[in-house]
């Protein structure tokens, strides 16, 4: 086993756990008496890090006394369950006025961040609506299923939008394809379509004098203070270094889990502990770093999760430095990273609906593969990705000179340097003196030189030939 490997695999980790505040940086400039402009663009609404960027940029307007906050919405949707959270939660503990720009898009999540706003302006070539919740994989909802979600997200949406003075069967249209909206003899939508607003549409007035969704067309966020009256200075809500780095590891977590899990195998293959041990630690570390940022782990989940990942860890080094074949602890070790790493990047993407338990459906039972789906889809890419990126080095690199230097520089028993050339002849026959996963060590008569073999590995004391040399490469094969 790599104690080397564990040792800083823990390390990290730990390190990871013992984080107390991840909003670590440099001291940011004050809100205080300012304008504050959040962006929310096209992917913000469904990266969970943007979200809790989010949420601690309105608690820090309200503690710094900030005039007001305005979203810049250019976005078409996101995570439903994130959103349900900031409006009615950080946008009704927010003490500024806060206002929305669709600038030029506030569709699905967007629409329903714009009415926990306290007023919405639209830019002369905008929309708004179509906020009915689906599915991200676009799979279909059952029709009862439909009804649930559409109900309960209507309930959350309507409390909200008569808080802040909307009309809610505004927002009710935009969700439920069943509610109608007419100002006089103009119809905005029928029973066959969602609610989706044109800026001339949002501005006009219903029955009740109210405007359908906006107070006005404007082209600027200057003209939206002055529509306002506000005096303070416009300054952009930019995410702090940890922030940014969770913003990261969350869009390209299918990337990390493939360098960690590559890294991870090709330091296995050669002895001591080297650069693919770093890195594979590194993309690791970052991977659960980021995620812990991003609020994906919080309390005695992080050190749950982390057991687990270290356990499976453990098992496989087990399998491949140990008791390889014996498959037992890889095939755990594997499913306990697997569920490591999915919960963590797919736990908190979508809470069951209101009145059902957790893992419940459509038809009341068993477990709801739905809330996993971007976690096992990231992960999927990732070990995909690892195994193209080992063929690949084992294929191509092991005829270079510094992948050479990297796969075998010393003899596995602690031995004397390996002799770098020695002649060997095709149909050679010899012995295997540790595993070859593909490569290890082969002795010849009198001589321990380096072998591979090609679509598996051998156990240590296999009777082997020499099947093909290709330059530095012995290539070889069981002994029939």
């Amino acid at each position: 086993m790599k104690s080397p490997l564990l040792q800083c695999l823990l390390l990290g980790l730990t390190l990871l756990i013992s984080l107390q505040s991840p909003a670590v940086g440099a001291e940011a400039e004050s809100y205080k008496g300012k304008v504050v402009v959040i962006p929310v663009g096209e992917e913000d609404l469904i990266a969970r890090a943007r979200f809790e960027f989010m949420s601690r940029t309105l608690e820090r307007c309200s503690q710094e006394g900030a005039e007001a906050v305005i979203f810049d919405l250019d976005t078409p949707g996101g995570l439903l369950w994130d959103t349900v959270d900031l409006m009615m939660n950080d946008l009704q503990k927010l003490k500024p006025r806060s206002f929305a720009f669709v600038n030029k898009r506030a569709l699905s999540a967007g629409a329903m961040i714009a009415v926990a706003t306290d007023g919405i302006y639209m830019a002369p070539t905008s929309t708004a609506g179509a906020a009915t919740p689906i599915y991200g994989n676009a799979q279909e909802m059952g029709e009862a299923e439909r009804a649930k979600m559409n109900s309960a997200t209507m309930g959350m949406a309507r409390a909200v939008a008569k808080r802040k003075g909307h009309d809610p069967r505004v927002i009710e249209a935009m969700i439920d394809m069943s509610r109608e909206l007419k100002v006089g003899d103009l119809e905005l939508d029928t029973k066959e379509s969602i609610l989706t607003l044109d800026a001339q549409e949002a501005v006009l007035k219903l029955d009740n004098g109210k405007p359908v969704f906006a107070k006005g067309i404007v082209d600027t966020l200057e003209e939206i203070k002055k529509a306002e009256g506000l005096k303070g200075s416009l300054v952009t809500a930019e995410p702090t270094g940890f922030e940014s780095i969770a913003i990261w590891v969350t869009k390209y977590a299918a990337l990390l889990i493939l360098i960690g899990v590559a890294g991870g195998y090709l330091e296995m293959q050669t002895p001591g502990f080297g650069i693919p041990g770093f890195v594979s630690i590194a993309a690791f570390s970052l991977f659960f770093f980021g995620h812990y940022v991003a609020g994906s782990l919080v309390g005695q989940e992080t050190a749950a999760v982390a057991a687990l990942f270290v356990i499976g860890i453990i098992l496989l080094i087990m399998e491949l430095a140990v008791f390889p074949g014996l498959l037992v602890p890889g095939i755990l070790g594997f499913l306990l990273v697997m569920v490591a790493l999915v919960y963590t990047m797919s736990a908190w993407e979508m809470p069951p609906l209101p009145g059902t338990t957790p893992g419940e459906g459509e038809s009341g039972n068993g477990f709801d593969i739905q809330i996993y789906a971007i976690g096992l889809r990231n992960f999927a890419l990732g070990i995909l990705g690892a195994g193209v990126v080992i063929l690949a080095v084992f294929r191509f690199l092991p005829q270079t000179g510094p992948f050479q230097k990297l796969v075998l520089a010393s003899a596995i028993d602690g031995g004397d340097a390996l002799p770098k050339r020695q002649i060997v002849q095709v149909g050679d026959v010899g012995q295997t003196c540790s595993a070859l996963r593909p490569y290890g060590t082969v002795q010849f008569g009198e001589e321990r030189l380096e072998a591979m073999v090609e679509g598996g590995y051998l156990l240590n004391g296999t009777a082997v030939k020499v099947r093909e040399i290709q330059g530095p490469k012995i290539i070889v094969e069981p002994l029939a």
